[in-house]
């Protein structure tokens, strides 16, 4: 999946001007356990959210290697000409700057043996009258059909949608998704992500450009987090 989106969506609006993000998600148990680690991770029951490190060079890039053929299908990796190391280079830099500047969340799952479970991105952090994000997500061939992407992408929602300054206080979160791309289809469904059949777009995908269905949930739809 791409980050990027040229057709807006429809953020949801059947809720009470009374529910702000925060009420919305107080009541809710997440499905899993999950808690704040430091100033920038966060816990959930088997793996830890958090920025890339340099130490994580060798695991993320095995990561990449044993699961290129599954990424490289469905989210784009190298720029052409691009090493894997630079590759993880760019990567890292992105995550620095993201969280320096404020314009993405984007994070890592990390097993306690170091070992590089995938990646949970919130990209183009918006701030306005609705504060949105682009959403991707992958998780490593080693680790597919375990539960880990939807572990994964619920704690980055629960973040995404609690207020400020404990969470990013967002109101919409997109995600592009490719026809084809099944799995990431039925998590998003399952998670209360709405697809409007008329929206779509064009997201470039490595060195092409592909059509893919935009997906959206809402604070409004934050019941999805309760499991």
């Amino acid at each position: 999946m791409s980050t990027r989106r040229s057709v807006p969506l429809r953020p949801g609006a059947n809720a009470a001007p009374s529910q702000t993000p925060r009420r919305l998600l107080a009541h809710l148990a997440p499905a899993r356990a999950v808690e704040v680690v430091g100033p920038s991770g966060i816990a959930t029951q088997r793996m830890i959210l958090r920025p890339l490190r340099e130490t994580d060079r060798t695991p993320f890039l095995r990561a990449i290697e044993a699961s290129r053929d599954h990424l490289e299908r469905w989210i784009p990796l190298h720029h052409p000409g691009e090493t894997d190391d630079e590759f993880f280079d760019r990567q890292w830099t992105l995550t620095q700057s993201g969280d320096s500047k404020g314009g993405s969340w984007r994070r890592v799952g990390v097993l306690p043996d170091g070992r590089i479970v995938g990646g949970f991105n919130l990209n183009a952090i918006a701030r306005g009258l609705q504060s949105s994000a682009d959403a991707n997500w992958w998780i490593s061939s080693e680790f597919l059909r375990q539960g880990f992407a939807r572990e994964g992408v619920e704690a980055m929602l629960r973040h995404a949608f609690t207020d400020l300054p404990a969470g990013l206080g967002l109101h919409t979160v997109h995600a592009g998704i490719a026809p084809s791309n099944e799995a990431s289809i039925r998590l998003a469904r399952s998670l209360n992500f709405k697809h409007d059949p008329g929206v779509q777009s064009y997201l470039r995908v490595g060195d092409r450009w592909e059509l893919h269905d935009i997906f959206a949930i809402s604070v409004l739809d934050a019941h999805a987090l309760a499991g």
